[in-house]
């Protein structure tokens, strides 16, 4: 294998160059390897042909040292990895009953049709990657001076796939940053522009960065350098950012909120409007959610904030339902309604339509209740498509619960009652 790190990105399927799914791979894995030390060369996206397929590949073998195929390992026929790599590779198709009985296992018991043992083959010689999250496993091997390294198209797959499977094996083949030589962390309620801005001002020499953009969260990674040197990297970032946006460790805002729960020995009811129970799946999203989480109410029009979370008409009236009247309103009246000692309450307009000059579009209030008394309040002016307005409302609202119940500062909020 050759030495240097070089490497190419093959994102396979035409749904992919049909626009029907968004690959979001390329970014995910260039800012991976680019704080390994690799050079990614470029990524691509090729459809589902037995022509292009071949020669995109043979190309990337050419060229790089490394070779990352997504995409392209179902049952199906047109899920090509397997045999176009089996094909460079002068190899053929390799059975392996191991990958067929966990497949079998996560169907438990289900009836499992015949196409789906293409999922249990590989090119001979190379070794799978096990795959906790879904059906078919990656794999890994050369060709040529190449290493090639197949993965699954779902982020559910392949990024945990990547993280647990691939980065040891890299490690191992290229050398590199070890484990202990890297520093985990989550941004949150940062803008990707912002992070990476904050980041080249605390660099420290010696350490480099990669940045992972998720739904709820920016993960990050600081490599290289000293211990010290880390921790003093991510102390100017925290400084910089505030503690309540830079977070040690890979986490999520559910996460965060859950274990602020169990340390209250507390459960969370939400009132959403504008996020229309997004954050309700945020929280149930997570194994165990039914130990801190109650239950939700989607108070959407007016009526349903009256009626069941008894929100009084006089306060829309003269408030409107985006104001901090409405949402403490809101979230009082859904601890009240529940057995919830935590509730959150959201309310706003995520566009692209109903907004004024008063209340322009992305104009978000929030507030968290505790039953035993008091509460905070706050306002955010979001800006971006109406699905960024509402996931970061409802990042915002679960970070607004957890600073209310370890009684924390939450930015620079000063609405408490």
């Amino acid at each position: 294998m050759c030495e240097t790190r070089t490497a190419v990105i093959i994102s396979a399927g035409t749904e992919l160059i049909e626009g029907i799914i968004q690959d979001t791979h390329v970014r995910f894995l260039a800012s991976e390897l680019t704080s390994m030390g690799f050079q990614v060369l470029r990524g691509m996206q090729i459809p589902d042909s037995v022509t292009l397929f071949r020669k995109a590949l043979a190309d990337a073998v050419a060229e790089a040292c490394l070779v990352i195929i997504t995409g392209g390992l179902g049952p199906t026929s047109d899920d090509l990895t397997r045999e176009m790599v089996a094909d460079a590779a002068g190899v053929p198709l390799e059975f392996h009953p191991e990958a067929w009985e966990a497949l079998l296992a996560r169907f438990a018991g289900r009836a499992v049709s015949d196409t789906n043992r293409k999922q249990a083959l590989a090119p001979k010689g190379f070794l799978l990657l096990p795959n906790p999250n879904g059906t078919a496993p990656g794999f890994h091997g050369t060709v040529g001076d190449a290493l090639i390294v197949a993965l699954p198209g779902p982020p559910s797959e392949l990024r945990p796939m990547f993280s647990r499977s691939v980065m040891p094996l890299l490690r191992e083949a290229f050398g590199g940053f070890s484990e202990a030589d890297i520093l985990w962390g989550t941004a949150l309620m940062v803008p990707e522009s912002s992070l990476e801005e904050a980041l080249r001002a605390c660099s420290r020499p010696g350490i480099s960065w990669g940045t992972r953009v998720e739904e709820d969260r920016i993960g990050f990674s600081l490599r290289g350098g000293a211990p010290s040197d880390r921790d003093a990297f991510l102390g100017a970032l925290t400084q910089r950012l505030g503690a309540v946006r830079i977070r040690q460790g890979e986490t999520r805002p559910a996460q965060l909120l859950t274990e602020a729960l169990l340390a209250r020995d507390a459960r969370l009811v939400t009132a959403e409007s504008c996020t229309g129970g997004l954050i309700a799946k945020y929280m149930t999203d997570l194994s165990g959610s039914s130990r801190v989480y109650w239950g939700g109410f989607i108070a959407y029009a007016d009526e349903s904030k009256t009626g069941l979370i008894g929100v009084e008409d006089e306060v829309l009236r003269e408030h409107g339902a985006v104001s901090e009247q409405a949402v403490r309103a809101m979230a009082e009246g859904a601890v009240a309604a529940s057995g919830a000692e935590l509730g959150i309450a959201v309310s706003g307009i995520a566009g692209p339509d109903g907004g004024t000059t008063d209340k322009p579009v992305g104009t978000v209030w929030m507030a968290a209740a505790l039953r035993t008394g008091g509460g905070v309040t706050r306002m955010f002016s979001f800006s971006g498509t109406r699905d960024m307005i509402r996931r970061r409302s409802a990042v915002a609202a679960m970070l607004l619960g957890e600073a209310v119940l370890l009684g924390r500062d939450f930015l620079d909020s000063r609405a408490k009652w």
